[in-house]
């Protein structure tokens, strides 16, 4: 517990001051997660899969993060990040055709083909949302909010599971997660949305910030379970072990990758300020 404790002290701040500053720092913080982020996943295929090109995962992940940063607006984003994806396909393929002979080829290939989109293409949206305005104060506090709420519903999960927790949520994919967690954590998702929204210039109704938060208090722990799936695919209980109590990279952004798109789209495209 305790080295659980210190890095998320020592780990929090920082990133929440790469947040506020914005520009290159954040950036580049964004794109060392995804590359360690996929280096990660493409460890976490079943081994009779055999191994994956760990290189062009990370130079592929890392055009998307920059296609992202590099978009403007919703549809520039979707059409740069969908050209650059189709141009990693046709390199991966050749690569498959040329080197791969394990068993279960769909298998990886599947794994070879999302892992980008899963690491860099969604990572990629927390620069989006950072420069929703042009790198302003609106997306600074927006992806303040979406960070501070995920962490405020993966806390909220976690905390009353432990004291409440009888129902288990998904014992095939992960044991330790309960019903009484799951409604924790909505629960401190839409309270924590609701204090940040009257903290932070959001620009849209405090109730309608409400509702985003209701989605991130969804959609975090749709990531956590997603993450943890493909864990238990894998046979291993953290995805890497970057992180002293926290596992790996993968294990600390589960629910980010999720959370972070979902509040990027419904601020870009519903609930516009």
């Amino acid at each position: 517990m305790l080295p659980r404790v210190l890095t998320a002290l020592v780990g929090t701040p920082i990133l929440l001051t790469l947040v506020w500053w914005g520009g290159i720092s954040l950036a580049a913080l964004v794109v060392l997660a995804a590359a360690l982020s996929i280096r990660e996943f493409y460890r976490l295929l079943p081994p009779e899969t055999g191994p994956l090109p760990i290189a062009l995962g990370m130079v592929w992940t890392t055009a998307l993060v920059v296609g992202a940063s590099a978009a403007s607006g919703t549809l520039n984003l979707l059409i740069v990040s969908g050209g650059i994806w189709v141009s990693g396909v046709f390199v991966a393929l050749l690569w498959m055709i040329a080197f791969h002979s394990a068993r279960r080829r769909l298998t990886a290939v599947i794994y070879l083909l999302g892992g980008p989109i899963y690491t860099g293409f969604l990572l990629g949206h927390s620069l989006a949302l950072r420069g929703l305005d042009g790198g302003g104060s609106l997306g600074r506090d927006w992806l303040l909010f979406a960070v501070l709420v995920t962490f405020a519903t993966d806390s909220g999960a976690y905390f009353t599971g432990r004291l409440l927790g009888r129902r288990p949520l998904a014992p095939n994919v992960s044991p330790g997660k309960t019903w009484e967690g799951s409604a924790g954590g909505f629960v401190f998702a839409v309270a924590a949305a609701l204090v940040l929204g009257a903290i932070f210039d959001l620009r849209i109704p405090l109730c309608q910030v409400g509702v985003i938060g209701a989605v991130v208090g969804v959609a975090a722990q749709w990531g956590d379970l997603l993450e943890s799936k493909l864990k238990r695919i894998a046979g291993v209980k953290d995805a890497g072990n970057l992180f002293p109590g926290h596992g790996g990279i993968l294990d600390r952004l589960d629910s980010i990758v999720i959370s972070v798109p979902a509040v990027y789209y419904l601020v870009a495209t519903v609930f516009t300020p």
